[in-house]
This record gives structure tokens, sequence and C-alpha cells, in this order.
């Protein structure tokens, strides 16, 4: 697995990262539950070769070649997630040379160093993909998934768990990165938010976590959510390339908003609604460019998504490397799918279940399908300013299933326009 690559030749780079493996299986399982489109599973895929790193190498330039095997879908992704389910002293997965955080590169280089974060990655993810194992009768895969899955809750609130909040790696020599005892990364965003929404935390320490998150990381005065804090700066740790960036600059202590419209999504999740609206706004380039103050601290373009938002004096609030696709996709997605609720379920029942604020008096959403006729009129009425519950549905005038707080919304493609109504309350009523 290439951690990037550069067309058309196809050269870049292997790597010892630890998550580059697990987004196929990732993005697979999830397009499956979107679209009902199994068959996508059975569709064959070619493998590339090149050369292994050597003993101590942790990167290398290659021009992969054409493998002569080949493997479908399935196979491609259980052999991707076999490599994965690693373990290290503490019962958590080996983080290499880096996990999604390629700046921390040398936490894990000596193969011992562990990553809470890829700990609950990895449960989402079996979450996910065990009913693609159920689906293929896949009965070894399952057992030794779920076992695996089983021992990395409970490592991951034992010696992931600092006792506010969850640390986010151990260096190789078996110390802790993201504790309350570190000077220096006390505190991670993205492994607190990922606790939330892999759902493998226990419900108190998942809000605790959270809870921390809004104190030692957000700034509502610089209008961001840092990734991590303090900054690395003198601490005899070596993290990796991180600790080069100036502190408060890009993932040494700014935001990375990659992460933190994930913070969005834990929150909403959480029931946090109101909050986690506020935040999604907050993020978008337009907060930083309401008047000239804020545009001559921000100084990039208003229209598209910064990578990174700067967190220290005297940059805070100036942004960087600007028409990041990454933050750009979760932030449409959290959007979308964590406020607005909206879930598209086997290619057919679209599952609308907010998390919008009590404050919210309605919102509207047009949703067509693929045919590009076929159009459904969604409004979504919150009359009393209580927004916690779906109360009720009706699909062109005729009452509609409301199952698991969600209304289920059966999408037919006949070319017509269908008008929908949802009606939001209060729990309970």
């Amino acid at each position: 697995m290439l951690h990037w690559w550069h067309p058309p030749i196809g050269r870049g780079i292997r790597t010892r990262f630890s998550d580059d493996l697990l987004w196929l299986p990732f993005v697979t399982a999830f397009y499956v539950q979107v679209t009902g489109d199994w068959a996508l599973l059975d569709e064959s895929v070619g493998f590339v070769v090149a050369r292994s790193l050597e003993p101590g190498e942790d990167e290398a330039y290659v021009l992969p070649v054409a493998a002569a095997e080949r493997a479908d879908l399935y196979g491609h992704c259980c052999r991707a997630l076999d490599r994965s389910l690693t373990r290290g002293a503490h019962g958590l997965p080996l983080m290499g040379t880096g996990d999604w955080n390629d700046g921390m590169n040398r936490v894990g280089r000596e193969g011992r160093g562990e990553s809470v974060w890829l700990g609950f990655f990895l449960c989402k993810i079996i979450d996910d993909f065990i009913p693609l194992c159920e689906r293929r009768g896949d009965a070894d895969r399952l057992r030794r998934y779920r076992a695996y899955q089983s021992a990395l809750r409970v490592a991951l609130d034992d010696a992931g768990w600092d006792g506010d909040w969850y640390r986010r790696a151990y260096y190789d020599d078996g110390s802790p990165l993201g504790s309350a005892q570190n000077e220096e990364c006390r505190i991670d965003a993205l492994v607190q938010a990922w606790a939330v929404i892999s759902n493998a935390a226990p419900r108190q320490h998942a809000a605790r976590a959270m809870d921390a998150v809004e104190q030692h990381l957000l700034s509502r005065d610089a209008g961001l959510i840092r990734l991590l804090a303090p900054p690395f700066d003198r601490d005899v740790h070596d993290p990796g390339y991180i600790k080069g960036y100036v502190p408060g600059i890009r993932e040494n202590g700014g935001q990375y908003t990659h992460a933190a419209v994930w913070v969005v999504q834990a929150l909403a999740e959480l029931g946090r609604r109101d909050r986690a609206a506020a935040y999604l706004e907050m993020l978008g380039p337009i907060h930083h460019s309401r008047g000239p103050d804020e545009v001559a601290t921000y100084q990039v373009e208003p229209y598209v998504v910064a990578a990174d938002i700067y967190g220290v004096a005297p940059h805070a609030g100036r942004g960087g490397w600007t028409w990041y696709t990454g933050s750009a996709a979760w932030m449409y997605r959290v959007g979308i799918e964590s406020i607005l609720g909206l879930r598209l379920r086997d290619g057919d029942t679209l599952h609308l279940k907010p998390h919008a604020p009590d404050d919210w008096p309605e919102f509207k959403v047009s949703w067509r399908l693929p045919d590009r006729e076929t159009r459904y009129e969604i409004t979504v009425r919150n009359p009393n300013r209580a927004a916690a519950a779906v109360l009720s549905l009706t699909i062109d005038g005729t009452p509609g299933l409301v199952e698991k707080g969600a209304a289920c919304i059966p999408l037919r493609r006949d070319g017509a326009q269908h008008h929908v109504e949802v009606l939001l309350g209060p729990n309970g009523s």
C-alpha cells in the first residue's frame, strides 16, 4: 500500500504507516451500506508489487508494477484487515511510522509504539465490516475479528483511558503520549472524537473526553478547534516531524480542519446538538471572513476550506493550505449526515434523524435521485423549538414509518416529485 503516489507513472512512497491499509475496508463497507451494491465485493482487482523495506528503513520512493495475482475486492479488504490486527504490550494496535497523523512518524518507528486512535478506528471498521463477512459466510474471519475487537475494547478503556480523556498513543519505550502527565500534547482531539464515533468507549468516558476537548482545545475567540495542546516544542521525546513545525502551526497545536469536523460529528452523536451546529458554522471559511479585521487575520480565500488554521499568537486565526479536499469532503458529510441527519441505506431508503439545534424553526432538503427526474422535497419543522426527536413523518400526505428515532423514507424512482414533512419535538413526546 503506497502512502501517496504521483500519476501518471505511479511512483509513490512505501512506508510503515499503520492506517493506510484500513481505508479500503472502511470505505468499501460504507459504500455497500449506502448503495446496497453487494456485487461490488465480487469484482476482480489486481495487485501491485514493489521491493520490501529494509530493516530500519522507514520509507522508500518506488515504482510498483502489476502483479500476476488478482483477488476480488472482498479479498483485498480482508487482507488489509488481517494484516492490521496487531497488538503491542498494552494490547493496542502497533502505530508503525505513523497513523492518521503523518507527523507522528517516530512514535512507533522501532515497532513497539501503539496507537490508541488506531484502536478506535479498527473497532469502527470491524463493526461495519462484520455484515460483509456474514453475507459471505466467512465464519473464520467473523470469529477472529470479533475476538480481536472484544479484547481491543478492554485495552482501549484500560490502557487508553487517562482519567479525564483518552491518551493518544504509547512511544516505543512505553511512555504515554496525550496524557495529563505530559508537558506537551497532553490532550489530542482526534482520539477523543473517534472514541465517540467508533461507539467503542463507555458512554460516561466518551462524554468526559468531549468535555475535555471543549475545555482545552476549543478557542471561540480565534474560531478554531485545536488538534492538540500544548504544542510540541522542547519535550525529550521525539514524536516525529510534527515537532519541526513552529508551535501552533498546522498539526502542532493549530486547527487541523479534517479532525475538527470529526469533533463536530462526535458532539452531534452525543446529543450536544446546539453546540455541534454552532461549531460547524464556526469552522466554515465565511466565519473567518465576516469583516475587515477577520479578513486581515485569516488571509486566505473565504470560499474554500483551509486544511489548517494557526493556533498560537502572533499567527492565531491565520489560515493555511486552502482547497484541501479531505477537510472539505468531511465538512460536507458532517453537515449533511450528522447535523441534518440524512443517511442513505441500501440505495432505496433515506433515514432522517437530525441533530439540529433547538432554535432552528425548520430546514428544507431537496433530494434528487440518480435518474435526475425523481425528487423528494423534504421539510423538517420544529414548531416548539425542541428538536431532540422525530415525532412524525408524512410522505405525499400519507403517514410514514418512524423507527429507532429516524424517519424512514422509501425512495421510488418514478420520475415524480414527492413531498415529505417531518415534525421534530422533545424526547418522550
